[in-house]
């Protein structure tokens, strides 16, 4: 049995709080003045001492009424197995020299025995020989959950699936908060410790490209500068979408101002709207008031900016900024959006490793399909017969108080 949230299982320990409940609600009494109590000897007045337990019954069922809650909560997951068929095993490799060659030996002993790799990427391809490979850079974790979700969808005849994922772990891997597989895995990971990570760069119209040098500035070049590790192509993006969706006109003339300076120094292609084109998919939107956020003009990949004097309700699942009114009146709101736009799109990656906490951390078992659609099945319904108990007990509880009024 699995839980998705164990630590809701803390609250079993609540348990305590109808056991006081109960003896404090034995010591409440109301003096009675009976004249009778005069003929009582002295020995018949002794107070009787010592702890006794009435409604033992009432007290078990509101103890377990405690306990099914807390299990309730916890949302526990069965896991019975229905078939004995043993997994399958799917390969995604990510296509680095350094791991190829330290993961060789399993990749070779997985083409005999025909078993499926892939090369991670965009579009997903098949491995037949591992002899000679063209090896691609890093790897974006959108990209490593397109090709995890491209591989469960070809081998989605497939009940049991066993994942084998090789990968170089990178800072890089941290851009998005989980990575979800469609069945078990097992991670293959390798820190590179020679090389330092490969800096995207963007390219405008094949004529300059636009980069973070080693003193961390943004630059523009017609060349990259040879003595520094780059990515070997560009990133897609050969143009900024950007849709100014402003009331403040003071505002929008300030940010149009911006994005020209920007666009003088660095010669970045920005292409600017004041009303939504739906023919395009925006990478920074600037706002004053809330937006529809179903529309299929924005991504994952979104930035939605706006000023710190809007509080503006937005999706915690996607990408804000939030620029200050003094900007506005320093000059240094060009400035802050150069450092928006390198952070937006990673232009100066860190090369430091995730902890084997974290990379554990990211990786989560999606239970879509297969045995495991059986299994969180079976644990929907554990859960209803569960709830189901809880409240047939909740019935008996209330029926017990009310007819010993306890």
């Amino acid at each position: 049995m699995e839980f998705l949230n164990p630590l809701m299982l803390w609250g079993s320990l609540a348990v305590g709080i109808p056991i006081a409940l109960h003896f404090w609600h034995q010591k409440k009494g109301q003096l009675l003045n009976w004249a009778a109590t005069q003929w009582l000897t002295e020995k018949d007045l002794q107070p009787s001492r010592g702890i006794r337990l009435d409604n033992v019954l009432l007290l078990i069922i509101r103890c377990l009424l405690v306990v099914l809650l807390a299990l309730l909560l916890a949302k526990p997951i069965l896991h019975w197995y229905t078939s004995t068929q043993s997994p399958q095993k799917i390969h995604l490799v990510q296509l680095n020299p350094l791991v190829v060659d330290n993961f060789k030996f399993e990749l070779e002993e997985a083409l005999k025995k025909g078993e499926k790799i892939y090369k991670m990427g965009a579009a997903l391809e098949s491995l037949n020989d591992i002899t000679s490979l063209t090896y691609s850079g890093a790897i974006h974790p959108l990209e490593l959950q397109t090709s995890i979700n491209k591989a469960n969808e070809l081998n989605r005849e497939v009940r049991t699936k066993q994942f084998e994922i090789y990968l170089v772990n990178s800072q890089g891997l941290s851009q998005v908060p989980n990575i979800f597989v469609p069945g078990t895995f097992t991670l293959h990971s390798i820190v590179d410790t020679f090389s330092k990570t490969p800096k995207p760069y963007l390219e405008f119209a094949g004529k300059h490209k636009l980069f973070v040098n080693q003193a961390n500035q943004l630059t523009v070049a017609a060349v990259l500068p040879p003595n520094e590790k780059f990515e070997s192509q560009p990133l897609p993006n050969n143009v900024v979408n950007v849709w100014v969706a402003l009331d403040n006109k003071a505002e929008k003339q300030a940010i149009q101002a911006a994005l020209k300076a920007l666009t003088d120094v660095y010669q970045i292609a920005f292409s600017i709207d004041e009303k939504l084109n739906s023919q395009k998919q925006y990478d920074w939107v600037f706002m004053d008031n809330k937006l529809p956020l179903d529309v299929k003009v924005f991504s994952t990949q979104t930035r939605f900016i706006f000023s710190e004097a809007n509080h503006i309700p937005i999706n915690g699942e996607w990408k804000t900024a939030q620029f200050s009114g003094e900007m506005f009146t320093n000059g240094r709101l060009p400035e802050w959006l150069g450092e928006v736009l390198v952070s937006h799109f990673q232009l100066n990656p860190s090369s430091k490793p995730l902890s084997d906490q974290q990379i554990k951390n990211l990786f989560k078992t999606l239970y879509i399909n297969g045995q495991y659609a059986v299994n969180q099945t079976e644990g929907g319904r554990f859960s209803k017969w569960i709830f189901l108990f809880f409240i047939i007990l909740l019935g008996i509880e209330r029926w017990l108080a009310i007819q010993k009024n306890a």
